[in-house]
């Protein structure tokens, strides 16, 4: 979904020099996803556990009514927990739980009717939360598990959170408040990473990404409401953005957000040109722009810029990569244009072989340019630490070609990125046949939190945190 138009020239400032003598300081492992070990254990229900004893009106007593219920249990007792310290006063649960059936007749909750409502929801008015039983918990525990359904019910507390601990104001845009209960939902999922939860367990590996794909599957459609929109809850990287500082930092960063907090960082953009949902094809002149744009965001790193060719080029020792390879003894970037042009193909459901979009394929190609940076800068480029500086390079070549209508950001060069390029990023940095956080033999930092987050950190705050956080 790139979009190339003429716009401004590079403005002075926005590219920062990369230094070959990083600092040690806020460093961040490739070995632990914010402070815990990275695992590949189990994540679901806990063998042997008791499930828990809440009232649920409505209830069929059914698989998804128990994992609801033990869900909701689990997350309650964590607020109960946590919330004395991070808002001064005890954590009063939800007065009402309740299950329906969408496909049937409904039931009136806050003077509606629940038929053919697929969803899940807090009411304040009713201090109520619900669920549809029959087609959205099925829907999400088949497609990414049984921790998707506690994802979505750990969000739905998470409003009824700001209701109790006063973060919730009339006067906030729906996308800051959607935004505090995906943080509120990282938070619960760091108790739960740490194995404080009765019912439940989730590896920080596999796990993590798939609750993170969650967040990814129920986004906002690109440039549907853009950031003031009535129902806008945010862009995958968004809301997955949210997720991780709760999951890092914990409750009171929730709280801390506001306006002018996630405006910031949004890529929850409307469109603002006819036909920018078009995805650019793999082409010599979209590939060309592509290396135009490199070429603007890296040029103050006094770097010898690569060429870049399409065809496949061996280099001595070290293996080829794809759908991009780089040489460093030659400074070469070479593409494998056809599993590009596979890469660039819009995601379908059910669809093996379908791709991520079309920035997620020049994600790829910026990825293998990004080594060629680190490599002038005398830095490794064969480990993990090389990885994640990759990813937070590419974040920070996307970071530079935004151009938002509400004036955020300087975008460099005349390429541009178009709401939901970064969420085709997300997704791929998610997956695990992905270059955007992979060293010059092509294998990934090993948790997509971490990849996610090296990404998040060039797009917010530029090149140089990628070295000064990532390590030599």
């Amino acid at each position: 979904m790139l979009s190339a138009f003429a716009c401004a020239a590079l403005v002075g400032g926005c590219s920062q020099a990369i230094s070959g003598t990083p600092t040690t300081f806020g460093s961040y492992s490739t070995t632990d996803v914010a402070g815990l070990p990275v695992t590949d254990g189990p994540s679901g229900p806990r063998d042997g556990v008791p499930d828990a004893e809440l009232p649920v009106e409505g209830s069929d007593g059914g698989e998804m009514d128990r994992l609801a219920r033990n869900a909701v249990a689990d997350v309650s007792a964590y607020w109960a927990e946590v919330f004395p310290d991070a808002f001064g006063t005890e954590f009063q649960p939800v007065k009402r739980l309740a299950s329906y059936d969408s496909g049937g007749a409904g039931i009136r909750l806050c003077g509606e009717s629940t038929a053919g409502l697929a969803n899940a929801f807090y009411c304040p008015s009713e201090d109520v939360i619900a669920w549809d039983r029959a087609e959205l918990l099925p829907m999400l525990d088949n497609s990414f598990g049984p921790m998707a359904v506690v994802a979505v019910l750990a969000h739905e507390m998470g409003h009824a959170v700001q209701h109790r601990a006063g973060t919730a104001t009339g006067n906030d845009p729906v996308i800051v408040l959607e935004q505090q209960a995906d943080c509120f939902t990282g938070a619960f999922f760091r108790h739960v990473a740490e194995g404080s939860s009765e019912h439940f367990e989730v590896s920080t590996g596999p796990g993590l990404n798939q609750v993170m794909g969650v967040l990814n599957y129920i986004r906002d459609a690109p440039g549907d409401s853009g950031f003031t929109g009535a129902n806008a809850h945010g862009s995958a990287f968004d809301r997955v953005t949210a997720f991780q500082y709760g999951f890092s930092e914990g409750p009171k960063r929730c709280a801390a957000m506001d306006v002018a907090d996630v405006k910031q960082r949004t890529t929850q953009f409307q469109f603002w040109k006819d036909g920018q949902d078009s995805d650019l094809p793999v082409d010599a002149a979209t590939l060309a722009a592509v290396e135009e744009s490199l070429r603007a965001v890296f040029r103050d790193t006094g770097a010898e810029p690569p060429e870049i060719v399409t065809e496949r080029t061996s280099c001595g020792g070290v293996p080829t990569t794809s759908p991009a390879s780089y040489c460093p003894d030659t400074n070469t970037v070479s593409l494998d244009v056809a599993e590009l042009q596979r890469i660039a193909q819009p995601p379908t459901k059910n669809a093996e072989s379908s791709g991520y979009g079309d920035f997620a394929a020049y994600a790829q190609v910026a990825s293998r340019y990004a080594l060629s940076v680190q490599h002038a800068a005398g830095l490794s480029l064969d480990d993990e630490q090389a990885g994640l500086r990759t990813a937070c390079l590419v974040g920070s070549w996307s970071g530079l070609l935004i151009e938002d209508p509400i004036g955020q950001r300087n975008p460099v060069g005349t390429l541009r990125v178009a709401p939901g390029d970064v969420d085709e990023g997300v997704a791929a940095l998610l997956g695990e046949d992905s270059l955007i956080a992979a060293d010059i033999s092509g294998d990934q930092v090993p948790t997509g939190f971490a990849r996610v987050e090296a990404f998040r950190i060039g797009f917010q705050e530029g090149i140089s945190p990628c070295t000064t956080k990532y390590g030599a």
